[in-house]
């Protein structure tokens, strides 16, 4: 695009592309002129004296889509001034940091000069390094209750989810048969079943009330003669909600039928016991738990036979070829390890830092609406659905004051899509604008005051403002 305008890239030109990029990764929505001076210092004349089209460029060279119809777009965004500008993170469902002790973690094994030994080799240095995998292998065992012979390494929770679901239908290609998932399940698992059809295979989607909950019964009521697999998640990543998954793992026992559980926002801040709770295949995840990106796990039962993703190793029991993302995986271990400590102390101070985000929200907005179950949901995660506003300008007002949160209705730079996790609940959209809070490690009190200082003041400047 750059040849083609015949714009000459400066360094400046740079700097706001990528961060156009990283914001739309980041929250499926492109940055506005405020965002862009605030994080790149670049003006809005500059930019537009630079950029051929200005933000329409900006948008178009880093392929954020770009409103084409004659659909109403986004409401403005709040034209809020803050007295002390501060980071609130509120997005710990989406993403987590690396916390301090894994960061130090890493850093010590770094800091080794034998750390780029290969654990596949015969050295003395790799023998070292071999056991620090082994260590991480039995830190993921020892949270799950399991042998650490049945854990997998692999580059994430989606991988890891690939390689239960794919792994098991794979061993019945000569006979493709049943599987069984639910309607709100991560798009990881919606797309490899749907992947999967082409072979033959077929799939029940079970779906779900206003509570968000898949239910034992329905899963009961699903199974066929030919049902290969279940699948269901233990929490949504976006509502919280906490399935029964040990009454649908007493079901799928009793059937003789696998389940795959993805865990993935589970693990780390509920009790998961796969032994007892007839879990075949359970999908973890290192970046929303204070761990590194790029590194997951999956449990795999030790009756449980499975056809590899990646060929060419004998590395993880050869159910997983390649050499080890050695880093990746110490640091899963270290902060697997410490989420499975703290996990009854911080699951207990999240619920009272959500009970009392829940209270303020109900006192400035008395008509809201939570979505899915808030008896049976993760005691860090907050749906809700604020009558009469824009979710995506909400999210885009809120990021310009600093405080990072998730929409369930986003606006993509003047389109919108909704959730199909939002949609499964029978949620108004048009009424209501969806929110999700997620708190943290380090969320205290005085970020819910932030919040609260300029939200009331956000939501009339939404409300009144006009297209």
């Amino acid at each position: 695009m750059a040849r083609r305008t015949n714009t000459l890239l400066t360094d400046t030109h740079w700097q706001v592309l990528e961060y156009a990029n990283e914001y739309y990764a980041c929250h499926r929505v492109g940055p506005l002129y405020r965002n862009i001076e605030r994080h790149t210092g670049v003006l809005r004349n500059t930019l537009e004296r630079i950029f051929p089209n200005g933000l329409q460029s900006v948008y178009g060279w880093v392929g954020i889509p770009i409103q084409a119809s004659n659909e109403v777009p986004c409401k403005p965004v709040a034209n809020i001034k803050v007295d002390e500008y501060r980071k609130v993170y509120l997005d710990h469902n989406s993403t987590t940091y690396l916390r301090a002790e894994v960061r130090d973690t890493l850093q010590n094994f770094l800091d080794d000069a034998e750390s780029f030994a290969n654990p596949s080799s015969s050295s003395t240095a790799a023998q070292k390094i071999h056991r620090l995998l082994d260590k991480a292998h039995v830190s993921i065992a020892h949270c799950l209750g399991v042998d650490p012979n049945e854990i997998v390494f692999t580059g994430g929770g989606s991988e890891a989810i690939n390689l239960a679901i794919k792994g098991v239908a794979f061993r019945h290609l000569s006979s493709p048969g049943h599987i069984v998932t639910s309607v709100t399940e991560h798009s990881a698992v919606l797309e490899t079943i749907r992947y999967l059809a082409s072979f033959g295979f077929t799939t029940s989607y079970v779906t779900v009330g206003s509570e968000g909950m898949v239910t034992a019964d329905a899963i009961k009521e699903a199974l066929r003669p030919d049902t290969q697999l279940v699948s269901i998640m233990a929490a949504n990543n976006e509502i919280g909600v906490i399935n029964p998954i040990q009454e649908i793992g007493a079901v799928c026992r009793a059937a003789g039928v696998p389940l795959m559980v993805d865990a993935v926002q589970a693990f780390g801040k509920i009790p998961l016991r796969p032994k007892e709770w007839g879990i075949s295949l359970l999908a973890i995840s290192g970046h929303k738990l204070y761990g590194p990106k790029g590194i997951g796990a999956l449990y795999v039962a030790t009756n449980q036979s499975l056809v590899p993703l990646v060929h060419g190793g004998e590395q993880e029991g050869g159910r997983r070829a390649g050499t080890e993302n050695i880093m990746g995986i110490i640091g899963l271990g270290m902060a697997a390890k410490l989420a499975h400590r703290e996990l009854a102390q911080e699951s207990a101070r999240l619920l009272r830092l959500r009970e009392r985000l829940l209270a303020r929200l109900q006192e400035i907005e008395p008509a809201l609406i939570v979505n899915g179950s808030l008896t049976h949901r993760l005691a860090n995660n907050l749906n809700v659905g604020l009558p009469g506003i824009d979710s995506g300008s909400l999210l885009l007002s809120l990021d310009q004051i600093g405080i990072s949160v998730s929409a369930g209705s986003a606006c993509h730079a003047g389109g919108a899509e909704t959730s199909h996790v939002i949609r499964a609940l029978g949620v108004d959209t048009k009424r209501y604008g969806i929110v999700r809070f997620g708190l943290g490690l380090q969320t205290t009190e005085s970020d819910l005051d932030y919040l609260f200082r300029y939200l009331p003041a956000i939501l009339t400047d939404l409300r009144n403002s006009r297209h």
